[in-house]
């Protein structure tokens, strides 16, 4: 499974990710579409009659949704669109990035840029969907979606006929305000949601500024996003706040703060917390966080309420926070509540001050991980629950922590302060400038040092038969072992 940082071009997300297991396919640049019978077109800068053809396109978006009936794709010219936007009870696709001037058929959003201007008081783009059940899904893909109370609100959750919502590559930026409730660039709710592809950034709320829940949220992805230097102004929740089920991979989380209008504040990056309703089940996945901050705990990663959370090969470095865990808190509810953490196979270094995984009243395993060159590395309180534990297991640890298989040597990270942290092998260390395997005149401790029962075939050969510690062991660019 390849791991490489999200990269980011032309102001348009390319999001790097795995190679493993992603068989979903996006639009390319400059690829001709075509669409039958059901297009709608939009083009702003059109002066002629307006039936929603090619020739004879709307003005606005929101005429074309009118128009629309369920099934509709409607593709939108270049320009800037300076209205607010709802999608009522039926589902289409609002696709952006056409040339306008009657072709509709070369998709580029890089080229034709399309930007929804929106107004302080409504969202860009609300979608309602709460009277019946309505077959096919929404899509809102290719556009700049800007100065909204929100981005995009999704409403009606509740109902349970809110689903197959796809939000793609968009930009999302400079959305809500410090009275936003939760979710400044995405407000979310329903079930079977996709986020991907997209950057999120500038954005502001009380809570979740780049992604907010605020209803039941069952079978979401969010994926391959940039989600960087948004700002919370609650107690809680810089960058997205969310419960349910579902899977967050290969994001890259940079620069968003908590609690700005507080000298507290919890969950810079992301807070998962549980529900008395549903049972909030994570897995956090591939995940790079950095440069994220809370004013007291959880810098990047807030686990609250009762939340079950798997990471597995993430990487967490330069997160600060001003009591403790700098990378990571895990907490139980009011009720003694324990959430559960358990760590796969990540890498923590550089969180400065403090612990960078704190533990309070609830139950955390960390297996095949690295942490190094932080403030310290855990810090456990039982809080009075009695089954809460903290577990580590092979693992390199800079502290040093009781448990079978742990060691304290020196990674050697290929340029921590580049924000590489591949580990050196004299026999092939990828290389992720140049995509290729270069050899180091030292080999790291953590080559083949992962218990010996997990997984380690992903990982390129020679490899030892046994997975080397830290967020890149058992992917394709783990480091070569010795022999």
């Amino acid at each position: 499974m390849k791991f490489l940082a999200c990269m980011f071009i032309l102001a348009w997300t390319n999001a790097c990710h795995s190679d493993e297991g992603d068989d979903e396919t996006s639009t390319d640049p400059g690829q001709e579409v075509t669409y039958g019978d059901n297009r709608i077109c939009v083009d702003g800068s059109s002066n002629g009659s307006q039936d929603g053809s090619a020739s004879n396109p709307y003005r606005t978006i929101q005429a074309a949704i009118d128009a629309a009936t369920n099934g509709d794709v409607i593709t939108v010219a270049k320009g800037t669109y300076t209205e607010t936007i709802q999608i009522d009870q039926k589902k289409v696709q609002l696709i952006g990035g056409f040339p306008g001037g009657g072709n509709f058929t070369a998709l580029n959003p890089q080229a034709n840029i399309t930007i929804i201007n929106g107004k302080s008081n409504a969202p860009c783009i609300l979608v309602n969907i709460d009277a019946r059940s309505i077959s096919g899904s929404v899509v809102i893909s290719g556009f700049t979606i800007r100065n909204g109370q929100q981005g995009i609100a999704l409403w009606g959750g509740w109902s349970g006929y809110l689903n197959n919502i796809t939000i793609e590559n968009n930009i999302i930026e400079n959305n809500g305000s410090q009275a936003t409730n939760r979710g400044g660039a995405i407000s979310v709710e329903g079930n079977n949601v996709t986020i991907k592809n997209n950057v999120i950034r500038n954005n502001k709320a009380g809570r979740g500024a780049a992604i907010g829940v605020t209803g039941d949220l069952t079978d979401f992805s969010i994926t391959d996003n940039l989600i960087e230097k948004n700002t919370g102004y609650d107690d809680h929740a810089g960058g997205i706040s969310i419960s349910g089920t579902g899977t967050i991979a290969r994001n890259t989380f940079d620069g968003n703060v908590a609690a700005a209008s507080y000298n507290y504040g919890w969950g810079g990056g992301i807070l998962i917390f549980g529900d008395d309703n549903t049972q909030t089940t994570v897995t956090l996945s591939h995940n790079v966080y950095r440069n994220n901050h809370a004013p007291s705990r959880g810098g990047a990663v807030f686990v609250d309420d009762g939340a079950i959370v798997k990471m597995e090969h993430e990487l967490l470095y330069n997160n600060t926070s001003g009591e403790n865990g700098s990378a990571i808190y895990v907490d139980a509810d009011w009720r003694k509540k324990t959430s559960t953490l358990t760590m796969i196979n990540c890498t923590a270094s550089g969180n400065p001050s403090t612990a960078a995984i704190f533990v309070q009243g609830s139950i955390t395993t960390v297996e095949n991980c690295i942490f190094w060159n932080n403030g310290s590395d855990f810090d456990f309180i039982a809080d009075g629950v009695s089954n809460a534990k903290l577990t580590v297991t092979y693992t390199l640890t800079q502290q040093g922590y009781t448990g079978t298989g742990n060691i304290t040597s020196n990674p050697l990270f290929a340029n921590a302060a580049s924000g590489d942290f591949h580990v050196q092998s004299r026999n092939g260390r990828f290389n992720p400038a140049t995509s290729q395997f270069v050899n180091d005149g030292a080999n790291s401790p953590a080559i083949d040092a992962g218990n010996p029962s997990s997984a380690y075939a992903n990982e390129p050969k020679p490899n030892g038969g046994r997975v080397n510690l830290g967020c890149y062991g058992n992917t394709v660019e783990a480091s070569k072992s010795p022999n």
